[in-house]
């Protein structure tokens, strides 16, 4: 129970490496619901919007890009999100 939502947020990150986008998304959802203010909140995202892409859930997926591009527009992953 030590820092829950980095070690979830860590635990997406080893899926998202691994391709396991559903596995990913699951801990991802889990670390930003539990603290959404993170300094790593806009990888998070990031990373989040790919898995959803990797799925073909471009609707998802959008969501997390907007989310991103909105609350850190000056962020390298904002930068990199696409523009749709």
């Amino acid at each position: 129970k030590y820092k829950p939502a980095r070690s979830n947020y860590y635990l997406g990150e080893i899926a998202y490496k691994q391709q396991a986008w559903n596995q990913a998304i699951k801990h991802y959802k889990i670390s930003i619901g539990l603290y959404d203010k993170a300094d790593y909140t806009p990888r998070l995202l990031y990373h989040t919007g790919i898995s959803f892409d990797k799925l073909g859930d471009k609707n998802s997926a959008d969501r997390f890009y907007g989310v991103l591009k909105s609350n850190y527009p000056e962020s390298k992953e904002a930068k990199a999100a696409p523009n749709r």
